[in-house]
């Protein structure tokens, strides 16, 4: 990093047609916020790999520790994907990272991209296992809409390699 500037040259891009594996390793999104996410993945040329039961009655959590944890595994452990996208963010993420230390490292490095308390997850990827991670919009975000085009132009440029730099100092 220098200041201001984010450099995305250590991930694989997107292409049309990859497959997005797609987690909620914190609070849950409703029905209708993850059909949104599907399509705007859609939109964009990419297979949503979203697990049917990703999302079920919880107190807090968009799941159980352990399923959200399990989900998380899969779509570190799938060989077809180069990249896993949260859905939501809020408090639960960081119960994951106990487990995750239980795991060997995955042979192939995945992009994860998400905010807010997804932050610790950003944290560990990059401090134990070397990956590069994005700081960006979570998918119940991107699929409501509601956020200016310029961010999911942003967003979709880094993603797909279209642009290799953000100079915060022009924005």
């Amino acid at each position: 990093y220098e200041a201001g500037i984010l450099m995305s040259k250590s991930w694989n891009h997107l292409v049309a047609g990859d497959i997005v594996d797609v987690v909620s390793p914190g609070f849950a999104s409703t029905p209708e916020q993850v059909e949104a996410a599907r399509k705007f993945l859609l939109k964009w040329d990419l297979r949503p790999r979203i697990p049917k039961k990703l999302i079920q009655k919880h107190f807090l959590h968009a799941n159980s520790d352990d399923k959200r944890f399990g989900f998380l595994r899969e779509a570190l452990a799938a060989e077809d994907s180069k990249i896993i996208w949260c859905l939501r963010g809020g408090y639960g993420s960081n119960r994951l990272l106990p487990l995750l230390d239980k795991i060997k490292k995955p042979r192939r490095q995945k992009l994860l991209v998400g905010i807010s308390d997804i932050t610790s997850l950003h944290v560990y990827f990059e401090q134990k296992w070397g990956w590069s991670t994005l700081h960006a919009s979570l998918l119940d975000r991107m699929g409501s809409g509601k956020l200016p085009a310029k961010i999911e132009k942003e967003t979709m440029d880094l993603l797909f390699g279209e642009t290799e730099v953000v100079d915060f100092n022009k924005l």
